[in-house]
């Protein structure tokens, strides 16, 4: 669970407000949210394979990650901005996949 940002110092919440603003004047912010998003969908795909009988096939996107080498985030980081537009159109239609193909993941939803 995030921490509660009421329960910081005054001075730490200024700070973060500060980098956050400051991040979002420089353009960066979402391009960090796309990157944390990939990794997000890369963690959530590994996992739920994990869990099934995973019949639905990887997208040639996501499947080229090995966690055993590298972080999703990593992952994230080092795919061509192409590659990256992929994942996060990819992603969603293949967890519906799942969703539809495995009922023990369904009721979870």
């Amino acid at each position: 669970m995030a921490t509660e940002i009421t329960a910081l110092p005054t001075a730490a919440r200024l700070r973060m407000a500060r980098e956050a603003l400051a991040e979002m004047a420089r353009g960066e912010l979402s391009e960090r949210l796309r990157l944390e998003l990939a990794a997000q969908i890369l963690r959530t795909a590994r996992r739920a394979r994990q869990l099934t009988a995973a019949s639905a096939a990887l997208p040639a996107v996501m499947a080229g990650w090995d966690a055993t080498a590298v972080t999703a985030r990593e992952y994230a980081e080092d795919l061509s901005p192409a590659a990256l537009d992929a994942l996060l159109a990819e992603g969603p239609r293949w967890a519906a996949t799942m969703l539809r193909q495995e009922p023990e993941l369904r009721h979870a939803a």
